[in-house]
């Protein structure tokens, strides 16, 4: 998967998940598309007003992984983050 591609996909992903982590109280700052086409890697880095942890993240892994198995026809690995200092990507 070339950079321009991923960064497309990522954009796209941003959009579905934004609305989506409003709806459980979070904030999405960022995602990630990382490694090969048939197997890629999906970073998503989620905050929420009084700080994220790890029972969000881990409630965040189910409901993002059944919109990934939506929009991603191939397997792939999921990654859920605390942003640690990353801005909230401009879109």
């Amino acid at each position: 998967m070339g950079i321009v591609k991923r960064e497309a996909f990522a954009a796209e992903l941003f959009d579905q998940i934004d609305s989506l982590a409003s709806t459980h109280q979070l904030q999405l700052i960022d995602v990630e598309i990382k490694g090969q086409t048939h197997n890629p890697i999906v970073v998503v880095y989620l905050d929420k007003e009084d700080g994220i942890g790890i029972d969000d993240l881990a409630a965040a892994n189910r409901w993002l992984a059944t919109l990934l198995d939506e929009v991603i026809d191939t397997s792939y690995t999921l990654e859920v983050s605390s942003p640690g200092g990353r801005s909230r990507r401009q879109v």
